[in-house]
């Protein structure tokens, strides 16, 4: 299933970035630019998450693999998965507050980004897997390496989506209001990052069951999981879409109806 889902995922994603970097150049050219650091987020979140996708696709990943080492589409994957997911905390960060300082809080989540990818490069080399031929995935649970490295991935995953899902569900309740296309563009955000934290918890589920030997069967993550992380893609792709053309003459609604 891997194949078809991030394929979709591929081609939801390349068409979400072309159109975000589109406004991104539309908006630099107005007065009153209320979102620079949520626009350039929304197009590294987007960005990231179709490099992602693209190097999830078992033919893509094989012939990447071919031309550089053993599983390094994955550990990239990985990474741009938490780059996508810390692009996704700054953006609604930057969108919910309007006179708080959120600096601090930006950089906080650009911190976690260089200390987990650092981590999953230091476990990845750790783990070695072009000299024991191994895969970063719930086949190899077997082995503690593989499951500290994936543990460390979905710990970030699932603590991030749960931030962005309660984040932007506020935005989505504060935004309807004012303009019900922004507000359901947010709430398909919230219920994709809800579903990015149910893909973690079933992939660090199966990992923990697996530890403790009470894992289900391979053949049902290998189904669940995916398409889990497919819903959660195309649902934060097409959601902050929706919500950010719905909303391009002008950003500033979106501060004031959370900070009233």
């Amino acid at each position: 299933m891997d194949g078809p889902i991030f394929g979709l995922c591929s081609v939801l994603t390349l068409v979400s970035t072309a159109i975000a970097l589109v406004r991104a150049v539309a908006q630099r050219r107005r007065k009153g630019d209320y979102f620079r650091v949520a626009r350039r987020a929304h197009v590294v979140a987007l960005a990231s998450s179709f490099v992602g996708s693209v190097l999830a696709i078992p033919v893509v990943a094989e012939v990447a693999d071919r031309a550089t080492m053993a599983e390094l589409s994955s550990l990239i994957s990985d990474i741009a998965a938490v780059i996508f997911c810390a692009s996704l905390q700054v953006l609604i960060i930057d969108w919910e507050y309007r006179e708080l300082p959120h600096d601090a809080s930006i950089a906080c989540r650009i911190g976690f980004v260089v200390v987990v990818s650092g981590l999953l490069i230091w476990q990845f080399r750790r783990t070695d897997p072009a000299r024991l031929g191994l895969d970063l995935s719930t086949s190899y649970a077997q082995f503690s390496d593989v499951r500290t490295y994936m543990l460390t991935y979905l710990g970030f995953f699932a603590a991030a989506g749960a931030e962005v899902a309660v984040r932007a569900a506020k935005l989505a309740r504060g935004a309807w209001e004012r303009g019900r296309a922004a507000g359901t563009g947010l709430a398909v955000a919230a219920a994709g990052a809800a579903f990015g934290v149910l893909y973690a918890v079933s992939r660090g589920g199966y990992i923990l069951a697996y530890e403790s030997g009470h894992a289900w069967p391979l053949a049902l993550d290998n189904v669940i999981s995916p398409a889990l992380a497919g819903l959660s893609i195309g649902c934060v792709a097409a959601g902050l879409s929706m919500a950010v053309l719905s909303n391009s003459r002008r950003s500033e609604p979106l501060r004031r109806s959370v900070n009233v």
